[in-house]
């Protein structure tokens, strides 16, 4: 009988360190391994297989929708801890918070509208078949693909 518990005891430390082992492995894997794409936008990009000339000519595009696009999520942050303090301060539902949470709504909308408007904006640098394609990557996007409703 003692040598079945001891038996336990080094099996439950092996799995012990192996389980750690496979925690440190992850951890080191996460912090160390690059992105090939650094967000959904430059990985659609790289799915259009633009050619130089089309990046060229997106490029004016592409800093307008940059600028727009830091600004409105600089608002959105903004808005996030004005309900946080918001919540804090009030403790309960209150007319502050819906007012934060109408400010959070407006500049989501507006990230929205300047998203999709750099997508057609796009329209006239891309072949048909590219843009057909942006349109299905955008569209796959905002279908939530686990959702089972991708486009063709």
């Amino acid at each position: 009988m003692k040598r079945l518990s001891s038996a336990l005891i080094l099996l439950g430390v092996v799995v012990l360190l192996a389980a750690g082992a496979a925690c440190l492995s992850i951890s080191l894997y996460s912090k160390w391994h690059k992105p090939a794409y650094q967000n959904a936008h430059d990985w659609i990009h790289t799915q259009l297989n633009l050619s130089a000339e089309q990046d060229l000519a997106l490029e004016p595009i592409e800093k307008r929708y940059r600028s727009e696009r830091q600004n409105l999520e600089q608002q959105l942050t903004l808005a996030n801890r004005e309900l946080a303090e918001a919540i804090l301060a009030d403790g309960r539902d209150s007319e502050r918070v819906h007012s934060a949470i109408e400010k959070i709504h407006l500049h989501m909308g507006a990230l929205q509208r300047v998203t999709i408007g750099h997508v057609f904006e796009m329209k006239e640098i891309l072949t048909p078949e590219q843009y057909r394609k942006l349109l299905n990557l955008t569209a796959n996007a905002l279908y939530n693909l686990d959702s089972g409703h991708a486009a063709e």
